[in-house]
């Protein structure tokens, strides 16, 4: 076995053995049962019931309803039992019994009024319904929106993903926060998640290599082993911009020139620094084979390399306080994907993409510009491709498409590791979900590399779905301008620690606390408004960021929800606090409830299946929107209606602000963003 099999050999141990150190957690973890809940509770009672007396499993409607304009709480449809005669045949046929078995005793503890409204049924539910939904949501507490509706599913969430040997980036700043709550969402929801940072360090590694024997001496003496490669990955830009430039050394780009002449000494001339250039990459070739093939003198540099690359990272995790799972390179799934793509081969899945092969796809493409089904610049576009393909190992897809897996030289490419990445995570993990939280920009590669996925038979379209969970990008918000990688990491770094100095001043006039409570409470806030910020929004948008001034951007972060969500839990809590923190009794309490308590309640209700919504629909938005319409009905309530009068608490009141706490509390923990002791 060489080195790097032996590398990845231990690796796999080590997942292995975490996997089933999770599971054997996760089986052990106690979660309320989604059914449980009251609201989807009263929903399945209703639907059992209406079903027997149907004779079908009914699919039922339940939409929410403003009871100030709408008169009820839920209105309930029935699309099954409309296609009966429609909505005549429906209101003849099928009314009177549904209004008579919800209108009777096994819905009087739910059901105070009913009324119908042509084939719609509007229901108000009880006051006592509503009060003892608030404090079920107290007494299950920390495992407030928990459940086991994703119970029987497994999940593999790949996120982050940074290169080593190069800066973060605005795509991976953004998939660190979708990945991480993403994660949350599918965990709290009962399946089993796994999140994965899919480090990228093995790909044209040969460059580093060779870069860092060949110019060792050339580094300026206080450059640290990552800042070294850094300038590594620096110098090949430089050389492939004046290359690609084709202008002779007075047009040279200035620090590009600079660095080409620090580094390829004597190459003066373009044809010089081709010739240079040539012979680096040809070196550097050498040394990625060698990698690949095990050698134990390349294996044991990169290594540390890569541990250079992933120190450097982590000031950003710790800065935004996500950390994985598992973080794994992509070296770790090189050997089972070039057995993956010998298998495919071998059994035809896949072939080497001959003149023949060329030819028929040629004339596909053709065929369809003659058609009118594309333009001669998309064909030509087309057939350079084709021509391109020529020599390597694909999967043959629909639609005249491609998937390379393997260069025409028999060098492995990032899509042979992440086919053996399918393979093997499908053995260590048994997932019944696969997400990539990748850039917008990644859509074709990973379209194809989950259809090659089935072709090939690696993963079965049955047993497992893959999803590209793709997002927007950072953008300048005077220009509108995607912002550069160097620009999107320093500014995001760089706000965080603006946005904790911005909230620790504004806490610092409000709360009395000491320093240490004050910048923990600082910290929190600056993340949560970050992070809500993203979220809020459809992640396929932009984010936008103003550095010319931070101040503007912070507060706008604030005034976008984030902020305005934690102060309405803390001010919850602080009514709690007032009133001594014991617990409400309602006992022998007779209390009306009206309709913006009714709204309230039954938004409270509906967490738990937000939090499974927005797992199912890989959106965190679906939840954070939802946390805000909670927090803006309850910011209106307290200033309305006062809990504690006289130093004495209304039970009922008492009851909707602790179900209140506790549903922000923790809907918001889910969505990695914490209510500060402080405030």
């Amino acid at each position: 076995m060489n080195a790097l099999a032996e590398v990845n050999q231990s690796r796999l141990q080590e997942v292995n053995a975490f996997v089933a150190r999770y599971r054997r957690e996760r089986e052990a973890l106690t979660r309320p049962a989604f059914d449980a809940y009251p609201l989807p509770q009263l929903e399945k009672r209703i639907t059992d019931a209406l079903s027997v007396r149907a004779g079908i499993d009914l699919d039922i409607k339940f939409d929410f309803i403003d009871r100030a304009k709408m008169g009820g709480d839920l209105a309930l449809r029935f699309p099954q039992l409309l296609k009966d005669g429609g909505p005549k045949g429906f209101m003849a046929n099928h009314l009177p019994w549904i209004v008579e078995i919800l209108q009777g005793p096994d819905f009087a503890d739910a059901i105070a009024k009913l009324e119908t409204k042509g084939m719609y049924i509007n229901l108000t539910l009880s006051d006592a319904w509503m009060l003892n939904g608030a404090q079920a949501v107290t007494g299950i507490g920390a495992h407030f929106g928990d459940s086991d509706a994703l119970l029987n599913r497994s999940a593999v969430i790949d996120y982050s993903s940074p290169n080593v040997a190069k800066t973060l980036h605005a795509g991976h700043i953004r998939s660190t926060i979708v990945g991480h709550v993403l994660s949350n969402l599918w965990e709290r929801s009962g399946a089993d998640a796994f999140r994965v940072n899919h480090i990228n360090d093995f790909g044209g590694f040969g460059f580093m290599l060779e870069g860092y024997r060949r110019f060792g001496t050339l580094f300026p003496a206080d450059m640290g082993d990552n800042d070294k490669l850094l300038e590594i990955y620096k110098i090949r830009r430089s050389v492939e911009r004046i290359l690609e430039s084709k202008k002779e050394r007075a047009d040279w780009d200035v620090e590009d020139a600079v660095i080409a002449e620090r580094y390829f000494s004597g190459a003066g001339t373009l044809e010089k620094l081709k010739s240079a250039v040539a012979d680096y990459v040809a070196a550097a070739d050498a040394r990625f084979r060698a990698l690949e093939n095990g050698d134990a003198e390349e294996v044991a540099l990169w290594l540390e390399m890569v541990q250079w690359s992933l120190a450097a990272f982590e000031g950003f995790y710790d800065a935004l306080n996500i950390h994985f799972d598992l973080v794994i390179g992509e070296s770790f799934y090189y050997q089972a994907g070039d057995a993956t793509v010998d298998a495919a081969l071998a059994d035809g899945t896949a072939v080497l993409f001959d003149e023949g092969h060329a030819a028929a796809d040629i004339a596909v493409e053709e065929a369809r510009f003659a058609a009118g089904d594309i333009t001669e610049a998309e064909r030509d576009n087309l057939i350079g491709r084709i021509r391109k393909d020529i020599g390597a190992a694909v999967v043959k897809l629909d639609n005249n498409e491609r998937f390379v897996v393997r260069r025409a030289d028999g060098q492995s490419i990032y899509s042979t590791r992440d086919m053996g990445a399918i393979k093997l995570r499908g053995e260590m993990f048994d997932p019944t979900d696969v997400f990539y939280v990748v850039g917008q920009e990644q859509q074709v590669h990973f379209n194809r590399l989950f259809r090659s996925a089935y072709a090939t038979g690696i993963a079965s379209a049955d047993k497992t779905q893959f999803q590209h969970v793709y997002f927007g990008f950072y953008v300048d918000a005077q220009t509108g301008k995607k912002l550069s990688s160097r620009q999107s990491v320093s500014n995001v770094t760089g706000m965080l620690a603006a946005a904790k100095v911005y909230f620790r001043n504004r806490l610092s006039d409000r709360v009395t606390a000491d320093e240490a409570e004050l910048d923990s409470a600082a910290q929190e806030l600056a993340i949560g408004s970050i992070v809500f910020n993203d979220l809020k929004q459809d992640i396929k948008g932009a984010v936008e960021i103003d550095a010319s001034d931070m101040d503007a951007t912070i507060a706008g972060f604030e005034r976008s929800g984030g902020a305005y969500v934690v102060y309405a839990a803390c001010r919850a809590r602080s009514i709690l606090r007032k009133n001594g923190g014991g617990a409400a009794v309602l006992t022998g309490v007779d209390y009306a409830i009206d309709a913006q308590e009714a709204d309230l309640l039954l938004k409270l209700q509906q967490i738990p299946q937000k939090v499974v919504a927005a797992a199912k629909q890989a959106n965190p938005s679906v939840l954070v929107r939802h946390l805000m319409d909670v927090a803006a009905i309850y910011n209106s309530y307290y200033t309305r209606v006062p809990v504690i009068v006289d130093g004495v608490a209304n039970p009922a009141r008492l009851a909707i602000t602790q179900a209140v706490q506790v549903a922000l509390t923790r809907a918001l923990a889910i969505c990695h963003i914490e209510c500060p002791e402080a405030i």
